[in-house]
């Protein structure tokens, strides 16, 4: 059976048009962009365990719904501000899917050079003028938490979420304070700039961040996870959605 694929278009703005002068060359015409976001409506909760000369990934990873996928939102938003401030007013067009599963593995979205969506979605969006398209997807990468001098972590992260580590010791970086254990907001996506007449890969970037907090900053001093209450773990994570995209995207549609 078919596999339909439904989408959103969330915003987008009037395409202004100018009139070439007399006898003036017919200009390039100008991109025009289609953004889509496959972060999901979850997030990765990974929990590190110590392992005794293994070098197998025996971290405990979890996941929990997050309602109304507010990442792939806040995603969609930063890119199209992105595009703007660097190409102009022109008309950026936004597109999410109700479930990324439609979408399987976003590895498999990718042959080579070339990428692999559903033929009716890559149809929508040329109908739509698209002659470009920014796909963010999940990555998946060595845990690299930053930490004032270096990186820590463990096996290997996925997309966004958190990365809770209770055995190791850290200092507070405003208090100084020692506390065993820390929380790691990360994000680890992948940015790809396509051209939608051939579907070919035009460039693409990792996009990887993260950031360490002590347990001291708990409630209880001691419990990692509970150094951000739920409302300030997803705007800690969509802050650092929206400034790893605001470097990345001009990066890629520059020389566009």
């Amino acid at each position: 059976m078919q596999r339909r694929v439904l989408l959103c278009a969330l915003a987008a703005t009037a395409l202004s048009a100018g009139l070439s002068s007399p006898g003036a060359l017919a200009a390039e015409p100008e991109p025009k962009f289609a953004v889509l976001s496959l972060i999901g409506d979850r997030i990765n909760v990974v929990t590190f365990q110590p392992t005794v000369n293994s070098k197998m990934d025996r971290n405990i990873k979890q996941s929990a719904a997050i309602p109304d996928a507010p990442f792939d939102v806040t995603a969609l938003r930063a890119v199209q501000a992105s595009i703007k401030a660097l190409k102009g007013p022109g008309e950026v067009l936004l597109y999410r899917s109700p479930s990324i599963e439609l979408f399987g593995d976003p590895w498999g979205l990718f042959e080579g050079s070339t990428l692999r969506l559903p033929p009716d979605l890559v149809a929508a969006m040329k109908k739509d003028g698209a002659s470009h398209l920014l796909l963010l997807t999940r990555n998946r990468q060595g845990a690299q938490l930053q930490m004032i001098n270096g990186s820590v972590g463990s096996g290997r992260l996925e997309g966004i979420g958190f990365y809770i580590d209770r055995q190791m010791y850290v200092r507070d970086s405003k208090t100084q304070e020692s506390s065993q254990g820390f929380l790691a907001p990360y994000t680890y996506l992948q940015l790809s700039l396509v051209g939608l007449s051939n579907l070919q890969i035009l460039q693409q970037q990792s996009i990887s961040s993260s950031r360490t907090i002590g347990s001291a900053r708990s409630e209880d001093g001691f419990d990692p996870w509970q150094t951000l209450s739920p409302e300030d773990k997803i705007s800690t994570l969509e802050r650092m959605l929206e400034t790893e995209l605001r470097e990345a995207v001009p990066a890629l549609i520059a020389p566009i």
